[in-house]
């Protein structure tokens, strides 16, 4: 299969008129309109992401779940499909990302915290944040952990720091934009975790 053959499967699962304006409009999207007839065998990690999320976008969807989309690719990949999500999400659709990255959780709206199948903390990242994530063996983005460290020590900070380079949670939304992202992340005991 190429990437084109492949994205087709899906509108054929759908019965889709005029599949190859869809396809070609899926594909522009992901940025991949260029690599239309290149075997998947040949892609990067980041780059089969993206080819399975244009085989979504063929689909239409309301909602798109990212279940671990970002693991395993390198950090150029993981901003592709953050970038991805978030145009996604600007466009009215609703984007639910299964994630253990701190960083890409803090980027949300609202984050959904699941012990052994149950919600155990709902809420903004300030608020998610602010108690003993560590009881559920989650860490904080790696910026937040560094600046209650140096808080500790005397330094000083104006507002929350969630992720690296943005100092309060008002800046983190300007900068990134985002309005209806929600993370959900998970941590159980293997067949007992439950996504939502």
């Amino acid at each position: 299969y190429n990437v084109y053959d492949n994205i087709r499967v899906a509108t054929d699962l759908q019965n889709l008129k005029n599949c190859t304006s869809i396809i070609n409009a899926s594909l522009k999207f992901v940025g991949l309109e260029d690599f239309a007839l290149r075997k998947i065998s040949q892609l990067s990690g980041g780059q089969k992401q993206r080819v399975a999320i244009a085989g979504v976008l063929a689909m239409r969807p309301d909602v798109i779940v990212f279940d671990e989309s970002t693991a395993m690719l390198d950090p150029l990949g993981r901003r592709e499909i953050m970038s991805i999500a978030k145009a996604l999400n600007e466009q009215g659709i609703t984007v639910i990302m299964v994630t253990h990255n701190m960083d890409e959780a803090a980027l949300a709206d609202r984050i959904i915290v699941l012990s052994k199948g149950e919600i155990a903390l709902d809420g903004t990242p300030k608020e998610v944040f602010s108690q003993d994530v560590a009881r559920f063996g989650l860490t904080l983005p790696p910026a937040t952990a560094t600046a209650n460290r140096l808080s500790a020590v005397g330094f000083d900070f104006d507002g929350e720091v969630w992720r690296i380079g943005i100092r309060t949670e008002r800046r983190r939304r300007n900068l990134f934009g985002c309005k209806r992202y929600v993370v959900c992340w998970t941590y159980g005991y293997g067949s007992d975790s439950r996504y939502v």
